[in-house]
């Protein structure tokens, strides 16, 4: 069960807070979509659009317990019913306060949980800059296999990104959460250790 957020679906009040985090470049720097700058029409657009309904895709607002604020929004693209996986495609905490971890650890939990239980899918499957250091320690808490690298894929910031490929199956995700590998408290003490290992290498 969530601790500190909860999902949601989008609501037009949202897009003020879409159009300030589409045109963060903190946030954009490091994300697989272009870097470009939304207007606030566009960004109302944006939300509309996510409010319908879509078979083939689902988003959710990332709301704070505390507050009902909306925190940051996430999404689980290219559904395909036939070869039973879908696209995780990015999850966006906007707001500062809440990128200690534990926001993240929740929002991927959810989203596995729906993949794999509501959708009874077999393979969820994501990319990600090469460089992006957040998704890939994640990657490897929630148990995800890297598969491969595409090579110079992303023009970002005036350069060319390698973009790694990663993903998780049905039968992995039922295994771990079985050992209770996915409780709040053991996914965020691997993610501690694993985060305090990695700045250990680097100093």
């Amino acid at each position: 069960m969530e601790k500190t957020v909860y999902f949601r679906a989008f609501e037009e009040a949202d897009a003020e807070l879409i159009y300030k985090w589409k045109n963060d470049d903190s946030l954009r720097k490091l994300s697989t979509g272009l870097n470009r700058r939304m207007c606030r029409d566009e960004a109302l657009e944006w939300v509309k659009a996510r409010m319908r309904h879509n078979p083939y895709q689902v988003w959710w607002a990332i709301c704070a317990k505390d507050t009902n604020k909306m925190i940051g929004f996430m999404s689980l693209t290219d559904i395909h019913y036939i070869n039973s996986s879908a696209n995780f495609s990015g999850i966006v905490i906007g707001d500062p306060d809440y990128r200690d971890g534990l926001a993240w650890i929740e929002s991927y939990l959810y989203i596995y949980g729906y993949a794999f239980e509501s959708l009874n899918l077999n393979r969820v499957w994501g990319h990600s800059l090469m460089g992006h250091e957040t998704t890939h320690i994640m990657g490897e808490v929630m148990f995800s296999t890297r598969e491969g690298v595409m090579r110079q894929a992303a023009f970002k910031n005036g350069r060319y990104y390698d973009m790694s490929i990663g993903s998780l199956l049905r039968e992995e995700y039922f295994e771990h959460k079985n050992k209770g590998e996915y409780e709040v408290e053991a996914v965020m003490r691997r993610f501690v250790k694993l985060l305090k290992s990695k700045k250990a290498k680097h100093e």
